[in-house]
């Protein structure tokens, strides 16, 4: 039993560390490229952004706590340091060579192959299923964005599958 709450620790601390690591990277370098437009991302498109980490933190919490291996006031821990996380602010910037996401991650225009524009969001496709980047916009700046994007992204919208 100890192993297995060890394991669920350890799990725990790397979902924290790989969010963190998402928000505030070690060393931060500046998106290649002369910055065209920065856009902040607000609270409910940074929990979509998370979401694949928050999913899981809740799910392993959650059977933990059932199964007795977290006691109650470490789940409380791990929900405060989730949501502190949740709170930094994040932008996306967009530049002359891509798209940047918060400090960590970094996309060149060449990476997509097309784009679908919603309300508030902005779908740039990739062929590979995985590779799409979803960025969240308020409806106000859909505009500005959608003008960087058509400029860059060689493909245009008509040419992306309804499926996807």
């Amino acid at each position: 039993m100890a192993i297995l709450q060890l394991a669920t620790f350890i799990m725990i601390a790397v979902l924290l560390m790989s969010m963190m690591a998402q928000a505030r990277p070690w060393k931060k370098t500046p998106p290649p490229g002369k910055p065209l437009q920065t856009i902040p991302v607000g609270f409910f498109p940074r929990m979509l952004t998370y979401r694949s980490n928050l999913l899981a933190l809740l799910t392993g919490c959650a059977m933990a706590i059932f199964a007795g291996w977290l006691p109650l006031n470490i789940a409380a821990m791990v929900a405060s340091f989730a949501l502190v996380i949740l709170l930094m602010p994040m932008r996306y910037t967009l530049t002359t060579q891509g798209v940047a996401v918060g400090d960590a991650m970094f996309r060149p225009w060449s990476d997509f192959s097309g784009f679908k524009a919603g309300k508030s969001s902005l779908e740039l496709a990739n062929p590979s299923k995985f590779g799409r980047l979803t960025l969240f916009v308020k409806p106000a700046e859909m505009d500005n964005v959608l003008k960087y994007v058509q400029r860059h992204v060689k493909i245009q919208s008509s040419n992306l599958s309804e499926g996807e």
